[in-house]
């Protein structure tokens, strides 16, 4: 009889129990079942920035690194030094990795640095905008040619800061805001622009990238250059794509209009290159492009056997040669970059290159001899460039019936050619032509001139020349 009631207590009570969990069940866990997890928004989590005082800001520790002379410069672990500053850089598209772009102002900013992080999907706690504090105790930072980053000395190398230790050195505060891009010109390019977000309007891809990917080429490894020129200048720089970015395959557009980027500097540190987080930041909706307007003969040119000028440079002894050979060698800044003799198994060519010239802006003309073209008809030009060390296409070749010897008083009228695009390396074995050219609608006596523009230590690209050709019937 005992038995029976314990077993009718405990089972009542079971049961009650049983209904209870099933109630549980019906009012709090089946309703979670019919939410759907993509439109699920994680909450952002605001870190509040109360009580924090900047004490200096990074124009100052740049200046700091640069008075310590030393390659990595540790700032000690007592140091009570913190700086603001905005973000201008996002991961989202997988244009960045695992490094924070930060200026120092949301307008007219003064001065940018780069923060290496071992931390993937940034975007979603340092968005663009955001306003960050970062203290410097314990924090080291280098310079790579102008190009100043923030990180964690481990091994004597500058690495990224450890996930651990990020909210140790950063803090997000609550405001985001607009950031207003400095508009610059390609030509006002300077280390003091490195690391903030500009705008450059009247821009458009050189005209051998329109129809290409923005990183989907076969030839594109890691990250992918494509030239852009300003209409005003024409001067040249390169945006620069990662080949993890979700719009590397997109195409390229053959319209001008205004780029808004991060100005940094190659892996290298070598040239000035622009970054994009999306892009939207590409705005190019002008369909009337200001490419140069070139020659244009539209003269045959095919079974031009008869050759009216050639030359190999075989014959040369030193660059001196060229006068003698009628040519002109001219750097119309009066500086000492010009095209000089070079050999290579046998091979003798003329090369040019910015490299250590020193010369904010190069200008250097190699200028044939006269060529006479009244014996003859359809007359074609090729030659062979090769280019290494490459920083973008800054080699023109032109023609001229009334050269004088004075660049400036000459009417110059630009080739449509080929030119050679190199590694960023001495890797690059192999001369490329120019195509063919015809210069049947000329008469009389002409000059062929290769221009080189360029700015040492920015636009550097070394350049061979051989093989300059005409042919004619």
């Amino acid at each position: 009889m005992q038995n029976s009631v314990l077993t009718l207590r405990y089972g009542n009570n079971i049961t009650n129990i049983m209904k209870k969990f099933i109630i549980y069940l019906t009012v709090f866990v089946l309703p979670l079942s019919c939410i759907q997890t993509n439109d699920f928004e994680i909450p952002q989590i605001e870190m509040e920035s109360q009580n924090i005082v900047t004490t200096t800001n990074i124009k100052a520790i740049k200046n700091v690194f640069k008075q310590s002379t030393e390659k990595i410069y540790t700032f000690d672990k007592n140091d009570n030094s913190v700086i603001e500053g905005y973000v201008i850089s996002s991961d989202e598209s997988g244009n960045f990795y695992k490094t924070l772009i930060v200026q120092d102002n949301f307008e007219n900013p003064t001065a940018g640095i780069e923060i290496m992080i071992d931390q993937k999907a940034l975007f979603t706690k340092y968005d663009f905008g955001r306003k960050l504090y970062i203290t410097l105790a314990g924090l080291s930072m280098s310079n790579e040619n102008g190009k100043y980053k923030l990180g964690y000395l481990s091994n004597n190398k500058l690495e990224v800061i450890p996930s651990s230790l990020i909210n140790s050195f950063i803090l997000r505060s609550t405001e985001t805001i607009d950031i207003h891009p400095v508009k610059l010109e390609i030509n006002d390019f300077s280390e003091d622009y490195i690391g903030t977000y500009i705008q450059l309007e009247n821009i458009q891809f050189k005209k051998d990238e329109t129809g290409r990917t923005f990183a989907g080429e076969s030839y594109d490894a890691y990250s992918a250059e494509r030239v852009i020129e300003q209409c005003s200048s024409l001067w040249n720089t390169i945006l620069s794509t990662s080949t993890y970015a979700d719009f590397k395959m997109n195409m390229i557009s053959d319209k001008t209009g205004t780029i808004n980027a991060v100005l940094t500097k190659d892996y290298y540190g070598k040239k000035y290159i622009l970054q994009v987080n999306n892009l939207s930041e590409i705005k190019l909706n002008n369909t009337e492009r200001c490419d140069p307007e070139y020659l244009n003969c539209n003269g045959n040119i095919e079974n031009n056997t008869n050759n009216i000028f050639y030359e190999d440079f075989d014959q040369m002894k030193n660059t001196s040669d060229l006068a003698k050979m009628g040519w002109s060698n001219i750097n119309v800044n009066f500086g000492n970059g010009k095209f000089k003799k070079r050999s290579k198994n046998g091979n003798v060519y003329m090369q040019v290159s910015g490299y250590n010239s020193a010369e904010d802006y190069m200008e250097v003309w190699l200028v044939t001899p006269k060529i006479d073209l009244s014996q003859s008809t359809d007359e074609v030009l090729t030659f062979q460039t090769r280019s290494t060390f490459e920083t973008g296409t800054i080699l023109t070749v032109w023609v001229s019936n009334n050269y004088n010897e004075n660049i400036q008083n000459t009417i110059w009228q630009q080739l449509d050619v080929q030119i050679s695009k190199g590694s960023k390396g001495s890797e690059n074995k192999t001369f490329i032509s120019s195509g063919k050219v015809s210069l049947s609608c000329l008469q009389g006596e002409i000059n062929i001139a290769f221009k080189y523009q360029g700015s040492d230590p920015d636009k550097t690209t070394t350049y061979d020349i051989d093989h300059v050709l005409i042919q004619g019937n």
